[in-house]
């Protein structure tokens, strides 16, 4: 059986959904991918058994054939090519690609061996604009935790309401929520989404995509027209969120955004990334501290205040985190006479909100 193909019809998706096989070889086969060629399109299947994807190109085929092969060798013969068509030669047990003076062969595997990719049937439905999902992935995915110990907290929770969705992340040392206006989506229960997962639709969809969103029983579906990511959804009660959100802290700085982070940067050069730092608050004044075994660093940053003095410390990688992905000119800082959570929010950007617990020493 032979297939001329244009090398990009295959490579783009193949580039897009190649990620998502599995890699540490406890099934050999999902190291693969699935080539369904069929007489109207061409159907590309890539999963993990957590994470499974489904890209479609419009190609017609002389012929139909499900092949088993290679993602990641395949894709890389595949980036190598010249520009234009090449040759798809398959026999029983082997993949012949060839172009020119070029020429690979690649091992086949039975289809019958690869595991079923099922899209969801029914289930709750929305949609939303892709550069609203990439928008909220940026703002959230950074506070997800990466312990497998909290294995709820390793997921990104997601919720709706009317005409509204909101987001949140958090490692129980700080959190992220973001609240985004979507007209005309309905309620919906909160469900918690591997962050993996959503990492890989922000990788294979566009800011022009409309994704349509899918949530079954235990199951995430993310549709575009020519590609499909389906996520089982972690299971569990996520924290109660909005409990968390202070409400009556009573001292507020107003920092200049640049400052602070040019502040940030300048005393995280002789400590590591998660070492604490000092912030003392004065009427007009925000002092930044911070000692190692290498040295020690102090900055000055003007703020407005209003509150009285305070010192806390805090993880540096987690102030600098929050302030890089608030945007405006200016960030307040609100925090409370004693131990608990400071809140950091945008000027006039009400609909984000991130808290980060100070250190106890």
């Amino acid at each position: 059986m032979n297939i001329r193909i244009d090398k990009n019809l295959l490579l783009t998706p193949l580039s897009k959904l190649v990620n998502i096989t599995e890699r540490r070889s406890i099934m050999p086969i999902l190291s693969n991918i699935l080539l369904s060629f069929s007489k109207e399109t061409l159907t590309i299947y890539s999963t993990d058994l957590e994470i499974s994807a489904i890209g479609r190109v419009d190609y017609p085929s002389p012929v139909e054939k499900r092949v088993v092969v290679h993602g990641k060798k395949f894709m890389e013969i595949l980036k190598e090519m010249d520009q234009g068509d090449v040759d798809l030669d398959f026999d029983d047990s082997t993949l012949t690609i060839r172009q020119k003076q070029s020429e690979f062969v690649l091992s086949l595997h039975d289809p019958e061996e690869f595991p079923e990719v099922k899209e969801i049937g029914e289930g709750e439905e929305f949609s939303m604009a892709g550069a609203d999902f990439l928008e909220i992935l940026d703002k959230v995915s950074f506070a997800v935790s990466s312990d497998e110990t909290r294995y709820v907290l390793t997921g990104m929770y997601m919720a709706g309401a009317a005409d509204k969705v909101s987001v949140v992340g958090t490692d129980g040392f700080r959190m992220a929520l973001y609240q985004k206006d979507i007209p005309g989506l309905n309620a919906f229960k909160g469900v918690i989404v591997p962050k993996r997962s959503v990492v890989e639709v922000g990788r294979v969809v566009s800011e022009t995509d409309t994704i349509k969103f899918t949530i079954g029983a235990k199951h995430i579906q993310f549709s575009t027209p020519s590609i499909t990511v389906i996520s089982r959804l972690i299971e569990g009660s996520f924290p109660d969120y909005q409990n968390v959100i202070p409400k009556t802290n009573s001292n507020v700085a107003k920092i200049d955004k640049a400052k602070f982070m040019k502040g940030l940067r300048k005393v995280s050069t002789i400590i590591s990334k998660s070492e604490p730092i000092k912030v003392t608050y004065n009427d007009r004044t925000m002092e930044i501290e911070t000692e190692s075994e290498i040295g020690r660093g102090k900055e000055l940053v003007e703020i407005t205040y209003e509150g009285e003095a305070l010192t806390m410390n805090f993880n540096i990688r987690f102030v600098m985190d929050v302030v890089s992905h608030i945007d405006g000119e200016s960030i307040f800082v609100k925090a409370p006479s004693t131990y608990g959570a400071v809140l950091f929010v945008g000027e006039n950007e009400d609909n984000y909100k991130n808290i980060v617990m100070p250190i106890r020493v």
